[in-house]
């Protein structure tokens, strides 16, 4: 792949609502597309927004980004999409409301790529027909070569759709937790080789080029090719965790940077825990400081 490679984002945008804060926006496909933009990618974002206030927030935030808002409808029906966090030791929990403008995204202003094209999608807009079917005409397009981050959203996700989606991926990125749950065993051990283990079947099972699996505060690791596995674990932490809403979606945006500029599979783990173990130290999921990336960006060698 190369950085002039076509990015697709299809997914939510929408409010995180903590208790104690201000609506701060949110939602994994939006946060992938956020600092992708911030890392100089232009990716192309697909979602829908109420016409209501937290819509042309939206708008006007992504617009102040220097993002493309051409494929994000206006929906004039439902309201635009809100989920309450409750934490609980830094750990969030989420509670989404039903029906809002992303579970009907029907995309606009888009034409078929010609040629290769990285894709990048969720698993929470699926939930409501509208999207999906929007959705699955979006994974038809050629030449796709397709990132899948699940995300487990109880009780919005089904195990055959995402086991289907999965198959056949470039890339698929998901948690331990998660990566249990949808190989559908009935004992689970602590260790890590076995954890490898049932990654590697669990690839193997779905066709998956390259799945890497994020164990939190131990790092993560990518099985990819003949089953090889490449780990990588987390420098000590120095930082104090705020909370870890939108670590994953980080270490998303930097795993799909990476592929752009064929960074080594090593090197691209660990500039995403990188990322993600900065995002951790401040509350919400995006930083609207554009220092922060240039940093970063310094960092890696990358201006």
């Amino acid at each position: 792949m190369n950085e002039c490679l076509p990015i697709y984002i299809f997914g939510e945008v929408l409010f995180d609502c903590f208790a104690d804060s201000e609506p701060l926006l949110g939602g994994a496909p939006f946060n992938v597309a956020w600092h992708l933009q911030a890392f100089g990618v232009n990716p192309r974002f697909i979602s829908a927004v109420g016409d209501d206030d937290g819509g042309r927030l939206i708008l006007q935030k992504m617009q102040q980004w220097q993002m493309a808002t051409d494929s994000v409808a206006v929906d004039p029906l439902h309201e635009t999409g809100r989920v309450q966090i409750t934490l609980q030791d830094g750990e969030p929990s989420y509670e989404f409301v039903l029906d809002t403008a992303y579970d009907h995204i029907e995309p606009k202003n888009l034409s078929m790529p010609i040629g290769e094209h990285l894709f990048y999608h969720g698993t929470l807009a699926a939930r409501c027909s509208t999207s999906r079917e929007s959705l699955g005409q979006l994974r038809d397009w050629p030449g796709q070569k397709a990132f899948i981050d699940v995300n487990l959203r109880d009780p919005w996700w089904e195990l055959e759709w995402i086991l289907a989606e999965v198959h056949g991926a470039h890339c698929v990125k998901l948690n331990r937790q998660e990566l249990i749950l949808l190989s559908q065993v009935e004992e689970t051990q602590e260790d890590i080789e076995w954890l490898q283990e049932l990654a590697r079947n669990f690839r193997l099972a779905n066709n998956i080029a390259n799945l890497i699996v994020t164990l939190g505060a131990d790092g993560a690791f990518l099985v990819y090719e003949m089953g090889q596995i490449i780990t990588h674990s987390l420098p000590p932490q120095t930082a104090t965790v705020v909370d870890t809403v939108g670590a994953g979606d980080a270490f998303s945006s930097i795993v799909m940077l990476g592929m752009l500029h064929n960074w080594q599979w090593e090197t691209v783990l660990e500039r995403a825990q990188q990322f993600a173990g900065f995002i951790v130290t401040q509350q919400g999921a995006v930083s609207d400081n554009p220092a922060i990336y240039g940093d970063f960006k310094c960092l890696w060698g990358m201006i």
